[in-house]
């Protein structure tokens, strides 16, 4: 015999856990009339692709509907799809039903044409329409259909986010690498300054030992070192007009990366902030699952729950019956018993009084011969 404890780990191990996919299918919402309002509660649980068995029930217990009357079977979406999966319809076919004809939706609402309806059992008391069994079947075969292609653009939009994800994460990349740059580029400009400040040191030690030489030579080389001096002279003028000409440029650079560096982060900090709605977002829709999974769980809970307390108060009931039956058994054991052992004390005694009797007469025969011997010979 399997006990309680092994039971309940093979009911565990055969629970079918949910998948992501299977929590992003119940996180959709089906299409209205998916859910039946009658029949058993496994109805209401059992998945769109599998069919509703035909299952006897009391008269007006349920009643297959699909719609109300004049409301046409086909339901309208606003970004729905051209679908070319089955041109022929082989797969599902919805025939034409005169109760859900949205022009005869006003001579079906009148209250003469209603009674009529109902006594004659074609609606319900709250205007359903009702189908059989396979109509009912196909039409949710049906919403099986528009719940996939909900589940689809879902897909679809989340495969789009991910996409917008990389993106982002793409340019956060570039402007890592556009910072790194600036970073170089000042590094190249400040060993540049270096040697310009080196060369100039140097230029100017030159020109001391120039002046040296002159000093040595004025006499010699006096209009020489003139116009060596005014040469030098214009070379001072033209290098400073030229390191002007490169420092505005270098400015003008500075400035138009600065502005360039300015409109990244700013864009990056817009992008950022956008990401951030995004998550938050996410973050509520994903919070308001996980409270639809734990009220679904409780709700299931408590339904088990109800079950396990009416199959425990069952079996107490079983078990009480049993002993009952036991101990009427056991008294009516016990009464035959008694008879039985009654019946037998009373035949044990019953032959004993015979012994007894036949004893007497075996000894008190021959005592009583022999008195009458006595007599006849002392007579």
């Amino acid at each position: 015999m399997m006990s309680a404890c092994d039971k309940r780990v093979t009911d565990i191990i055969c629970l079918k856990r949910p998948t992501d996919l299977d929590k992003l299918i119940n996180s959709i919402p089906k299409p209205q009339g998916a859910i039946p309002n009658f029949g058993l509660p496994k109805w209401k649980v059992m998945p769109l692709e599998s069919k509703i068995p035909m299952v006897s029930g009391p008269d007006g217990a349920y009643n297959f509907t699909r719609r109300k009357i004049g409301k046409e079977l086909w339901i309208p979406a606003a970004d729905a799809e051209f679908n070319l999966s089955d041109p022929y319809c082989y797969e599902m076919q919805l025939t034409y039903d005169s109760l859900h004809d949205k022009h005869l939706a006003s001579y079906l609402s009148k209250p003469n044409n209603i009674q009529h309806l109902i006594k004659a059992g074609l609606i319900t008391k709250n205007l359903d329409a009702k189908c059989s069994l396979r109509d009912y079947n196909t039409y949710r075969r049906y919403l099986r259909r528009l719940h996939c292609d909900s589940i689809r653009k879902e897909l679809n939009r989340r495969s789009k986010w991910s996409i917008e994800e990389r993106a982002i994460q793409y340019a956060q990349e570039q402007a890592q690498k556009e910072v790194r740059r600036l970073k170089e580029r000042e590094k190249l400009e400040k060993l540049r300054s270096s040697i310009i400040k080196n060369r100039k040191i140097a230029e100017q030690l030159q020109l001391q030992k120039q002046k040296e030489k002159q000093q040595k030579i004025e006499e010699r080389l006096h209009i020489l070192s003139l116009r060596k001096q005014e040469d030098r002279n214009l070379q001072r003028i033209k290098s400073k007009t030229h390191a002007e000409h490169i420092q505005q440029k270098r400015k003008a650079a500075a400035e138009h990366e600065r502005h360039k560096i300015i409109q990244t982060l700013l864009e990056w900090r817009r992008k950022e902030h956008k990401h951030k709605q995004t998550m938050k977002m996410r973050l509520a829709i994903e919070q308001e699952e996980k409270q639809k999974l734990v009220e679904q769980k409780w709700e299931k809970r408590h339904e088990f729950q109800k079950k396990e307390i009416e199959k425990e108060q069952f079996l107490l009931q079983c078990i009480e019956v049993q002993r009952k039956n036991f101990i009427e058994a056991y008294r009516e054991k016990i009464d035959k018993e008694t008879k039985r052992m009654q019946s037998m004390c009373y035949r044990i005694f019953k032959n004993l009084y015979a012994f007894i009797d036949i004893c007497e007469n075996l000894i008190c025969r021959p005592l009583k011969r022999c008195e009458n011997v006595h007599k006849l010979l002392f007579r």
